[in-house]
């Protein structure tokens, strides 16, 4: 092979090595700032039932909006009472009680 060609053939060789040190950098740095963000952004979260009686002109959409947490939808909450009062429609009456789970971060 001729020196020209081995040069070539040398430089060629070092420019791939130095832009795949390049890439591999760059998917790290990627990884570990994902990795980080996602540590910062993930909170502990308690939940306690509370019974609540129902007065009247009451909904199980007010009291959901009163109890749910900041950023969960009011529809979420609703669907989480009916579900842990056993109940297939939001119909309910003066006088009744229910549960109604309440989360908090800690």
């Amino acid at each position: 092979m001729e020196k020209r060609t081995q040069r070539r053939v040398v430089r060629k060789s070092r420019k791939i090595r130095k832009n795949t040190f390049v890439l591999l950098t760059m998917a790290l740095i990627l990884c570990l700032g994902t990795f980080a963000m996602g540590a910062q952004t993930g909170k502990t979260t308690k939940t306690y039932y509370e019974s609540v009686e129902i007065h009247k002109g009451d909904t199980i959409w007010d009291i959901a909006a009163e109890y749910k947490m900041d950023g969960e939808e009011t529809e979420h909450m609703v669907d989480a009472i009916l579900e842990l009062n056993g109940m297939k429609n939001t119909n309910v009456r003066a006088g009744e009680s229910i549960i109604v789970p309440v989360t908090t971060e800690i």
